[in-house]
């Protein structure tokens, strides 16, 4: 009876962290795209939502 306990909760969390890898990939790969589109419409919009700043080149 133990064995088919820890094997249910082994199940469940292999299972839950695959899930929540398939959800955290799903997010990155949508807001990515839609950074990759933006950059494409509006490049100022897009580098201000991701706060990138460009770096100055000192003359020396």
């Amino acid at each position: 009876m133990l064995s088919y306990t820890l094997g249910w909760f082994a199940f469940l969390i292999i299972f839950g962290m695959g899930f929540s890898m398939l959800i955290f990939l799903s997010l990155f790969v949508g807001y990515w795209l839609t950074l990759v589109g933006l950059e494409k419409v509006n490049p100022a919009l897009a580098h201000k939502i991701i706060g990138h700043k460009e770096e100055e080149e000192e003359e020396a």
